[in-house]
């Protein structure tokens, strides 16, 4: 079992956005049953629900997305006055990037060639992060 860590030790990354993916979509799904339940509470007392409660059903989305730079708007709009949330994953994998490109160099724990292979696929996701925050005003 050791081995079979040791071996493929990588695969926790794309099991730990797996994970986070399924996590969010799960919040979004009990968020939503949670207006429908206030909905039936409004039903069964015989009162109007607020506008805002049904609004907040036909939306796309509660709140920013969750891998985009844009803000809402008091009136609802997008802005692409963010919080830099694209800058930071940028950040991030480069320097995930140049610290497998250092261990491939050093052999610090003895990775060997992998290093610079998994170094090339966070470049490559800095990068494709970066093109779109450049991109993300053009709509």
């Amino acid at each position: 079992m050791v081995e079979l860590f040791e071996s493929y030790w990588w695969l926790l990354f794309p099991l730990a956005f797996f994970v986070a993916a399924g996590w969010g979509s799960f919040m979004r799904y009990k968020r939503t049953q949670a207006k429908i339940d206030l909905l039936k509470t409004y039903a069964a007392s015989g009162k109007e629900p607020p506008a805002d409660l049904i609004a907040s059903l036909d939306a796309a989305d509660d709140g920013r997305p969750d891998w985009s730079d844009l803000d809402r708007g008091s009136r609802g709009e997008d802005s692409n006055y963010g919080t830099g949330s694209n800058a930071f994953l940028v950040i991030l994998f480069a320097g995930f990037s140049a610290v497998f490109a250092y261990e491939g160099y050093s052999g610090l724990i003895g990775m060997g060639e992998v290093a610079y292979f998994v170094a090339m696929i966070f470049a490559v996701l800095s990068f494709a992060f970066l093109v779109s925050a450049f991109f993300k005003g053009k709509k």
